[in-house]
């Protein structure tokens, strides 16, 4: 390498989309595929089984028996594969070598990804001169005026409006249906301003369109399908509440609702993204302003032209969605022959070459274009050889080290492999060379064919071995690692997946520096071939594959190993990946090996004898703690202890809150095949292998003192036990999780109870759980039900029922999404991205599960009980949140009575309580006995506001037609506040019947003569009384009716 070169150059080379790259440099970095597949007809995803019976070829074999079409027939050849496999570059490299060896009447047209959008393929083809040439200038005007940029918002805005259009005028021709009335509510959905706002957002529905269509500086995924997804339409809680607070219509909001719906909404969803996108041609081409016709007319008048010179056309298309909006026009001017049925037309032969995505060419071609295509070209997503891979790595590597000027000009001159262009190696002269063509030779530092193996087998997933990513995720990290930390590399980005044992005590023992260790380690393992060991070879020692000056040149330590054999070059291994479980096998070493006395061994063989009978079909017994089934009960708690150890559980995305759940478990992990009791997720076949596993914990145990320090096989025992433990690690780790699409994660249920147990307790207020966060989740106070509510006895019941294990519950929920980091797992922090979206998902679910999702009869005691304690509570909210609409109603139509109205503001309890007080003063002034209630005034003035809130949630709790907002309503006890107002309105109601019988009284004494006071007087002094109290009276009429009801007395 060049560090000063390849520091500029790396940015234009390492590209992983064969579109922007410099044409020397794509021509510099190819490497042949030689694993294609021909097919006759399209088949969707070829299975391994299905291609292994079929016939691979190499590209100069495609190239020479299609491309150059030697039988000049008509051709219409789809390449696809995977994103990533490599179709454009493929394509290109076939126009590129075509366009060298052409006849000297055939005609390429070749129509690049360009920004991969329908504006700069129209661009591309009136650049051509066989378009410009065209008869059909109307055609070709509507084209140029289609190539124009129109504004990005207003042409978003007009994909949008014209789907509602296209809604408005649909004759039900489509495959795709809606009756009117879903039709009229989709409609309706659209216009909905909180949904439009949703699907104009960045990398929306229309913004997929619009990156289709228009020429843009946004970084646009090459895969993207211009098309509406189901997920487009999935409704929220949260989502629909914001549509009603904008003030959505009711077609709308039916609309949405129907989306919400837990079974059907998914289905609903995906149905009105399937009939929209019948839409998407129609009206991508009424926004460009072409006719569906444009471009079958312009092919045709093309084959015309050529046809009349005595030319074929060979067309050369790297990505097809390129014409979104247009391909079924492009896909029928491509399928029509020269011959036969069309002769009289005159047109020229055509031999078209189209890269697709599977996915696209299985949705979005027609069925009679299929059946149309002549053969089919499929790229597996390994359809590079080793040796393939190597030079791939090392072409990259090498261009990036070379001047662009120099690769510029031998793509000018040819670009004959004798030529090719090799950089002077000013860095890794010691490192590994590959070997191409004309026996050239480049370097591959900073990499070794054992990293190379190791990272593509390791490190690029099942689907990524594709060159897309190997460019991306392999060699761009490797090369900016050791560009931007020279003296670091490795820079610990690489995951190693497990060491040789002997391997990780020898640099344990030899290296003190932790880090240097760490790297060491990870070097050997990747860059080396992670054996133990080193050799002499021409002068030159190697250290795990490794030659020394390597490690002394990246400041790296060196250790030493045993002296072997130098291996036969011819034989060269690849390097081990064993997982990390060999690393945590525990290591007590005594300085020596543990002494074995001969009863110890006795034991230890008649366990083994019996291991060796169950292997040949006798039934094993390890349910004793004692005797030879004692010891091979023990063996099988080793090994699940070892694996449970030996996982790195966060990694694999289980929380230690499962996993000590499942330890607790009576039901082992792992159990034996034909064990005579006792049971287990998994069980051990009855076979040799089987044998082996436990029978090395069995020494572990007995020989070692639980350790692997014995003689002999100590080692032999560790080094299959990491090699079994890796082979069943995702069996095991499955069991674990013990998690199916079937059935929900205990953790929902979990937090599902906890939450309701909140709301039970009163530690959850409000309509909705809107602003439920986690913080209010994990700080409850896990209160017990306080006994001084109004609740109903079914509440009350079960809010009991579930605080009985609140804090267990609480609990769970804490440790699940607990993240231990340190090796001595003393720093805790919580992952709080998967408890939000955990919770978010129960929010929007507004806490239902179906009972059909519980896992009731899982084996494992702590999650049962979990699922159970949900089931308990779903099969009662519905109950409870009646009960206790109905003793809130009972308690409101006294109010109600009452006032003689229901509708009852803090106003209207103010003025109350202000004409209560008068009431009561003017008794008093009046000498009319009636017992004072001040106390109970003063409490309901200063609560009327609560009073009234109490009696908004009563009746909006009425209208929830779910039990959780209704439970939420009265989480706070609302009862509580309405009670005293009930009973101070019964008091006050009862105590004005009494004042106004006593003043009728005294009306009716005034006639009356008492000789010992004067008759004028004592009328006087009555008189100015009842006429106080008469005003009074009638003053208060109307608040009487209003707060008695109509007739005082009769109430």
């Amino acid at each position: 390498m060049d560090r000063i070169i390849a520091s500029e150059r790396i940015a234009s080379v390492i590209k992983p989309d064969s579109i922007t790259v410099l044409q020397g440099d794509f021509l510099a970095t190819h490497v042949a595929l030689d694993r294609l597949y021909l097919l006759d007809k399209f088949e969707p995803d070829p299975s391994e089984k299905s291609l292994s019976e079929k016939k691979n070829y190499s590209e100069e074999e495609i190239y020479q028996r299609y491309i150059c079409n030697p039988e000049n027939r008509h051709q219409f050849i789809a390449v696809y594969g995977k994103s990533g496999t490599g179709k454009s570059h493929l394509i290109r490299w076939f126009e590129t070598r075509f366009e060298q060896e052409k006849p000297e009447n055939e005609v390429i047209l070749f129509i690049r990804r360009s920004d991969n959008t329908l504006k700069g393929t129209i661009r591309q083809l009136l650049e051509k001169p066989e378009v410009q040439e065209i008869a059909n200038r109307e055609v070709y005007e509507r084209l140029v005026r289609a190539s124009a940029s129109v504004d990005e918002e207003k042409l978003k805005d007009m994909i949008y409006h014209n789907f509602i259009i296209e809604m408005a005028h649909d004759d039900s021709s489509h495959s795709v249906e809606l009756t009117n009335v879903k039709r009229k509510r989709l409609e309706a959905l659209l216009n909905n301003e909180v949904m439009h706002s949703r699907l104009m957002e960045s990398n929306g529905p229309i913004d997929r369109m619009y990156s289709k269509v228009a020429e843009t500086t946004k970084l646009v995924d090459r895969d993207t399908v211009a098309e509406f997804r189901a997920e487009d339409f999935y409704i929220s809680a949260d989502f629909y509440e914001e549509m009603l607070s904008a003030g959505a219509d009711r077609k709308s909001e039916q609309m949405a609702r129907e989306l919400m719906a837990d079974e059907s909404g998914p289905e609903e969803a995906a149905k009105l993204a399937a009939y929209l996108n019948q839409f998407v041609n129609d009206v991508i081409q009424r926004c460009a302003g072409i006719e569906p016709g444009d471009f079958r007319q312009i092919f045709q008048d093309i084959r015309k032209e050529l046809y009349r010179l005595g030319k074929n056309l060979t067309l050369f298309i790297e990505d097809v969605t390129s014409f979104t909006g247009v391909d079924d026009a492009l896909l029928d001017a491509l399928i029509v022959e020269h011959t036969g049925m069309n002769e009289g037309e005159h047109l020229c032969r055509i031999s078209s070459i189209v890269g697709t995505t599977n996915d696209y060419l299985q949705n979005n071609f027609r069925d009679n274009h299929k059946d149309r295509i002549t053969k089919c070209i499929y790229i597996p997503t390994d359809a590079m050889s080793e040796a393939g891979l190597f030079e791939f790595v090392g072409r990259y590597l090498n261009v990036m080290s070379l001047p662009e000027s120099v690769v510029s000009d031998w793509a000018k001159n040819q670009a004959r492999p004798e030529d090719y262009p090799v950089h002077e190696v000013k860095e890794g002269s010691a490192w590994e060379f590959v070997e191409i063509s004309e026996g050239k030779k480049l370097c591959l530092y900073p990499f070794t064919k054992n990293s190379i193996r190791y990272l593509y087998n390791e490190d690029l997933r099942k689907g990524h071995q594709t060159p897309r990513y190997i460019i991306r995720d392999l060699i761009e990290p490797v090369v900016a690692d050791i560009l931007n930390n020279p003296m670091a590399f490795p820079s610990g980005k690489y995951t190693t997946g497990g060491e040789n044992q002997k391997l990780l005590m020898a640099a344990d023992r030899q290296i003190a520096d932790k880090k240097q260790q760490k790297r060491l380690i990870e070097f050997l393992c990747v860059w080396g071939n992670g054996k133990p060991d080193q050799y002499t070879e021409n002068g030159v020692t190697y250290i795990s594959g490794i030659r020394k000056e390597i490690l002394e040149e990246l400041n790296l330590p060196v250790i030493t190993f045993t002296e072997v054999s130098a291996p036969k070059r011819e034989a060269a291994t690849a390097g081990e990946s064993k997982k990390r479980t060999a690393a945590l096998l525990e290591k007590k070493e005594p300085e020596t090996a543990t002494s074995v006395t001969a009863e110890t061994r006795k034991k230890v063989g008649a366990a083994t004898d019996a291991l060796m009978q169950w292997s040949g079909g006798k039934k094993i017994d390890v349910s004793a703690n004692v005797g030879t089934s004692g010891v091979l009960r023990a063996a099988l708690e080793d090994v699940n202890a070892f694996l449970f150890s030996a996982i790195d559980w966060q990694a694999e995305g289980i929380s230690m809150d499962h996993v000590n759940k499942v330890k607790k478990s009576a039901v082992k992990i792992i159990a034996l095949e034909n064990q005579t009791k006792g049971m287990g997720l998994y069980y051990m076949p009855a076979n040799i292998e089987s044998v082996i596993a436990i029978g090395a914990f069995v020494r572990w145990r007995q020989y070692g003192k639980s350790s692997w320090n014995y003689e002999p096989d100590a080692d032999c025992d560790a080094y299959f036990v990491t090699s079994w433990a890796h082979k069943i690690h995702r069996t095991f780790v499955d069991l674990v999780r013990a998690e199916t699409k079937e059935k929900v994660p205990y953790i929902d249920a979990a937090m599902m109870t906890e939450i309701y147990r909140m709301i039970l307790c009163g530690e959850v207020q409000g309509q909705t759980l809107r602003s439920f966060s986690m913080q209010t989740l994990l700080e409850s106070s896990c209160k017990k039900v306080p006994g001084n509510t109004s609740h109903s006895r079914e509440w009350l019941d079960l809010a009991s029922l579930v605080a009985r294990d609140g804090e267990t519950m609480h609990e769970t929920v804490r440790q699940y999404f607990n993240i231990v980091q340190g090796g001595g797992g003393s720093i805790v922090v919580l992952n709080e991205p998967a408890f939000n979206e955990k919770l978010s998902r129960l929010k929007n679910k507004k806490l239902q599960i179906p009972e059909e999702k519980l896992n009731l009869e899982d084996p494992v005691k702590l999650r049962r009980d979990v699922y159970a304690k949900a089931k308990d509570i779903m099969d009662r909210v519905d109950k409870v949140a009646q009960k206790e609409l109905e003793k809130a109603y009972l308690i409101l139509q006294d109010i109600y009575e009452c006032y003689g109205c229901d509708e009852i503001e803090e106003d209207d309890i103010n003025d109350f309580v202000e004409t209560t007080g008068q009431f009561y003063a003017e008794a008093n002034n009046s000498r009319i006995n009636i017992q004072a209630i001040t106390q109970q005034i003063d409490a309901i003035k200063k609560t009327a506001k609560q009073i009234a809130k109490a009696i908004r949630l009563v009746e909006d709790a009425r209208e929830a037609t779910d039990a959780l907002t209704i439970l939420l309503a009265f989480s706070g006890d609302p009862i509580s506040r309405l009670i005293p107002f009930q009973e101070l309105l019964k008091r006050v109601k009862s105590t004005a019947q009494t004042v106004q019988t006593k003043v009728a009284e005294r009306m009716a004494a005034l006639g009356e003569t008492d000789s010992a006071i004067s008759a004028t007087d004592r009328y006087y002094a009555e008189n100015v009384v009842i006429s106080k109290w008469k005003e009074f009276l009638e003053r208060g009429e109307d608040d009487e009716r209003k707060h008695f009801g109509a007739t005082g007395q009769s109430n």
